[in-house]
């Protein structure tokens, strides 16, 4: 196994024999009787060398040497305690992880200071720790690689870690080793939402806000912050995740849009107030009758246009759409005139100017000849969502009550048009207009998908 050897004197020790370390007890003053236990020789005879730890050496891996050399040759009498890890190449070329711990105890009254040389096999616990290094090497590329800006922040709103693009968006250095408040890094207006939103992740909520940052000499920057709390195996929240989207460029989007909005509802306004102008000024009597009420549905088109214009051209609430075209029936009270629907439920762009149409038409002709002609009658507005053969169909009914008796008309004008042949150009629609002794009664139906949007959210 390895060369023959002369061993140095011996100090019994058998209980160090009992154990898996490598142990040498040596003299402080190097000379004198010495004692390696059983897996110390093993080792010196399987590398083939000396016993003594100094003799060692050329068995090291040479960039550990000089830490050894430093290490042996520094301590002092006082030193109680030094250690250090380092590799031993072995004769069949693979090294091996040891740490040594050199540990001196103090002179008796009867004997001299000694020194315990203990080497502990750490090999595989450095093998697990050299693949943890890799694999956090890897997930800080990964994050690096990112262009939002990823951070970990401890539960107390402290900055862990943060990726090379938080860093540079912040102005931070990546080696400060961080521990800053986050909010801190971010202007004032910021430190309000952000402490709501970290006071949420703390609790195991996620949680999100929009927020600014800027650095001297630099633009206003935009970010959409979610925070997403990382969780213990009980549930209690370890640290808390926050992704950071730079949505400058969205929000420049955005407030070009509603410029353009603005213009666009201005410019429509302006193009039916000159339609306004024309009528009045191309008919023989401007006062006539027909002149006001076309007017009035020219207001109602434009009423719908601003409420689609407020919703970006997205759409209208059906709630906002009926509030806005029963408002010409002034203050009746709910009692009277009742809204009935699901507020958040909305209308697509076409869909609210025919529905918003036919509102405005029931509404009027309640107020001069309907439930709300008299103090008794009452007019009902209800919408919603059904379920009809697995596909979501959109009802809504106008229903009159305790108004004067009403008759059929002798025939049908303008207003019909709008209230049951309008709503009907909506693909799939159907819509009708009875006139019972009670009231009128309107209903439209169609399927949800062609009106509102969102409608399968509720099936």
């Amino acid at each position: 196994m390895g060369q023959t050897q002369t061993a140095p004197p011996d100090i019994s020790c058998p209980a160090f024999d009992l154990l898996p370390d490598l142990i040498c007890m040596e003299p402080v003053s190097n000379t004198g009787t010495m004692h390696f236990n059983t897996a110390w020789r093993q080792q010196a005879d399987a590398l083939g060398m000396p016993l003594p730890f100094s003799e060692w050496l050329p068995a090291l891996v040479p960039a550990d040497q000089a830490e050894i050399t430093r290490l042996l040759r520094d301590i002092t009498p006082s030193d109680r305690f030094r250690s250090t890890s380092f590799r031993i190449l072995n004769p069949d070329g693979h090294t091996r992880w040891f740490l040594l711990r050199l540990v001196q105890c103090p002179a008796t009254n009867d004997g001299e200071a000694v020194r315990l040389l203990i080497l502990t096999d750490i090999h595989e616990q450095k093998r697990h720790e050299e693949a943890l290094l890799q694999k956090a090497a890897i997930r800080d590329r990964m994050l690096n690689a990112s262009v939002d800006c990823i951070k970990e922040i401890a539960k107390d709103g402290t900055l862990v870690h943060m990726n090379t693009a938080g860093c540079e968006a912040l102005g931070v250095d990546s080696i400060s080793g961080f521990g800053m408040r986050w909010l801190d890094l971010l202007p004032p207006e910021a430190h309000l939402p952000g402490d709501a939103a970290l006071k949420d992740a703390a609790e195991g909520q996620n949680a999100r806000f929009m927020g600014i940052s800027q650095l001297a000499g630099q633009p206003v920057r935009h970010w959409d912050n979610m925070l997403t709390p990382l969780l213990n195996p009980d549930q209690s929240v370890e640290t808390i995740l926050c992704v950071s989207r730079d949505v400058t460029i969205q929000r420049e989007h955005e407030q070009r849009i509603a410029l353009l909005l603005n213009e666009l509802s201005h410019r429509s306004k302006n193009m039916l107030a000159i339609f306004q102008a024309l009528i009045r000024r191309t008919v023989p009597d401007p006062t006539a009758p027909f002149v006001k009420v076309l007017e009035e549905r020219i207001t109602s088109i434009a009423r719908s246009q601003d409420l689609l214009i407020h919703g970006e051209w997205t759409g209208a609430t059906v709630h906002d759409v009926v509030t806005s075209q029963t408002a010409v029936a002034g203050d009746f009270p709910p009692t009277r005139l009742r809204i009935e629907g699901d507020p958040e439920l909305q209308f697509v762009p076409d869909t609210a100017d025919r529905i918003g149409l036919a509102i405005y038409e029931l509404t009027t002709n309640a107020i001069k000849y309907g439930a709300l002609s008299n103090d008794t009658g009452t007019v009902t507005v209800s919408w919603g969502l059904c379920d009809e053969e697995d596909k979501p169909v959109f009802r809504m009914c106008w229903k009159e009550t305790g108004g004067p008796a009403v008759a059929r008309p002798e025939r049908r004008g303008f207003g019909s048009v709008v209230i049951e042949h309008n709503p009907r150009s909506i693909p799939g629609a159907s819509s009708s207009c009875r006139h019972e002794p009670d009231g009128t009664i309107w209903t439209f139906s169609a399927p949800a998908e062609n009106v509102v949007r969102c409608s399968t959210q509720l099936f």
